[in-house]
């Protein structure tokens, strides 16, 4: 979620909460003002009542003249005179022919000594009507305050913000590999200021950092692959010596396959750094199917040589878009350990199904934890060596595509699964 996002649904969040809290506190407040003035209204007119009723020539039917409001007159047996009392009530209104809600006041006096209970009773339909009234207004207020805080949203996100979606498009489209000038949108807010220039800053570190490490790499990649160079030519002449036992043979044989192992992994490092540091920008569409036909017709010996059956089940055409370098180690590491760790009279299973690249073999089971087998020089359980790089560049060049591999083993059967 992003953060304007987040911060919309809070202050949302927040102002509907104090609408809604506020609404009711409101609601009853102006309530209670509405019935305190009814209230007031009705005393008013009680104590008119009540002094028309003392005067000499009154006679109760006469009040129908004199009040506007409606009345009520009930004798009593016994009274407590001066006491006001209110209450609503529902009563059948003339008018309107329905029942309404009326306010009323009661207050019990004697009538030349006989006692009784006057009632005068208001109305309270245009009250209600009124307080609806508000309620609606509050209603449309609260959606239209709403509205006002999503146009203002998308105000704040392409006018405030617009510098600042600018700066994190610019760092996203930068390539550390090329030595372009960082160019960031200029802002007049102090804040984003600050954070192009740490950004400016960051990149200038990274930068000279990754040409560091990229000269280092080369540099030592040069300087070992020579003195290696005059190893195994200075052991291919000493191995020509006739007069050399066969314990001497024995001997030169090891330091010449080791050296020849610390060749290869020397550039299988060197292969590892250049992926962690991108120097595989460049890409383009690729047949799959081409390298795999390709580096396999180059292990024909080998197989040939195993007795190894290949069963290639792809037929169609499947292209991705990548470095044609990386394809062809990928497909070259995977062939190479399906040949390498096979049986002798074995197979080899290529397919291609939706978007995915399935290469299973027959092999010995590797006591290694799944979980480890593409970690840099994995062991076995009770093997001295370890599987090499070969599985950790594979999960490498996987990795920096976005590609997913998985391995699956069952009854001496390996398979790696790789989804384009």
């Amino acid at each position: 979620m992003k953060l304007l996002t987040k911060t919309t649904l809070y202050f949302i969040t927040i102002v509907l909460l104090v609408l809604f809290i506020g609404g009711i506190v409101f609601y009853f407040y102006f309530k209670s003002i509405v019935r305190r003035e009814v209230d007031n209204e009705l005393t008013t007119n009680m104590h008119h009542f009540a002094l028309i009723l003392h005067t000499k020539n009154f006679k109760l039917d006469s009040t129908k003249l004199l009040l506007p409001l409606g009345y009520a007159i009930k004798p009593l047996a016994k009274i407590n005179p001066g006491i006001f009392s209110f209450k609503d009530t529902i009563m059948f209104d003339l008018s309107s022919q329905r029942y309404q809600t009326f306010r009323v006041i009661q207050y019990q006096t004697y009538f030349k000594k006989t006692p009784l209970q006057l009632s005068i009773q208001e109305s309270l339909i245009i009250i209600d009507e009124l307080i609806e009234r508000v309620a609606v207004a509050i209603f449309f207020l609260t959606l239209f305050l709403l509205g006002g805080i999503f146009a203002f949203n998308r105000y704040f996100i392409h006018q405030i913000w617009s510098k600042f979606f600018q700066t994190l498009e610019t760092i996203q489209s930068i390539e550390i590999s090329k030595n372009d000038k960082l160019e960031l949108p200029v802002s007049e807010i102090y804040e984003f200021t600050l954070l192009n220039a740490v950004f400016d800053k960051m990149i200038s570190r990274i930068r000279n950092d990754y040409f560091n490490l990229k000269e280092f790499t080369e540099n030592i990649s040069h300087e070992i692959q020579n003195p290696l160079a005059i190893i195994k030519s200075k052991i291919e002449l000493l191995s020509q010596n006739e007069k050399l036992d066969e314990e001497q043979i024995k001997l030169i044989h090891s330091l010449q396959s080791n050296a020849v192992r610390l060749s290869n992994l020397d550039k299988s490092l060197i292969l590892l750094a250049k992926i962690n540091n991108n120097q595989f920008s460049e890409r383009e569409n690729i047949n799959i199917i081409d390298v795999i036909n390709f580096h396999l017709s180059n292990f024909e010996d080998v197989i040939q040589t195993k007795q190894i059956t290949v069963q290639n089940k792809i037929n169609s055409t499947f292209q991705i878009h990548a470095d044609i370098n990386l394809i062809n180690i990928l497909i070259l590491n995977l062939l190479k350990n399906a040949v390498r760790h096979n049986l002798k009279g074995g197979t080899i299973d290529l397919a291609i199904e939706q978007h995915q690249f399935i290469i299973g073999n027959t092999g010995n089971e590797q006591d290694v934890n799944p979980d480890e087998m593409f970690k840099r020089f994995a062991k076995a359980t009770g093997q001295p060596e370890s599987l090499g790089l070969g599985l950790a560049i594979i999960d490498k060049i996987c990795e920096y595509y976005n590609y997913t591999i998985q391995y699956l083993y069952n009854n001496k059967y390996h398979k790696f699964i790789i989804s384009f």
